[in-house]
């Protein structure tokens, strides 16, 4: 699914990386990177397994990484929903 949302939509696609094992979604968030759009991965600190946003960190795939409760502002700060002071 990614792969095709970053095929269609390009620059515009937000692919968010939360704690998990494994890892699920490298493709995807590597085409949702390449083709400029956002990607954010939650933090080593934050994750109950540091897994997922692990092997997209160390892929270069991942533009921001943050905290769990970060996570909403990176999204809504994007959208144009929310600016940061």
């Amino acid at each position: 699914m990614m792969l095709s949302v970053a095929e269609v939509f390009g620059g515009s696609v937000i692919g968010v990386i939360l704690t998990g094992i494994c890892d699920d979604g490298k493709q995807g968030m590597a085409a949702i990177y390449k083709a400029g759009g956002l990607t954010v991965g939650q933090d080593e600190a934050s994750c109950a397994v540091y897994g997922m946003p692990r092997s997209w960190a160390e892929q270069g795939s991942v533009r921001r990484v943050v905290t769990l409760m970060r996570v909403p502002d990176e999204i809504l700060t994007a959208t144009g929903y929310f600016r940061k002071n």
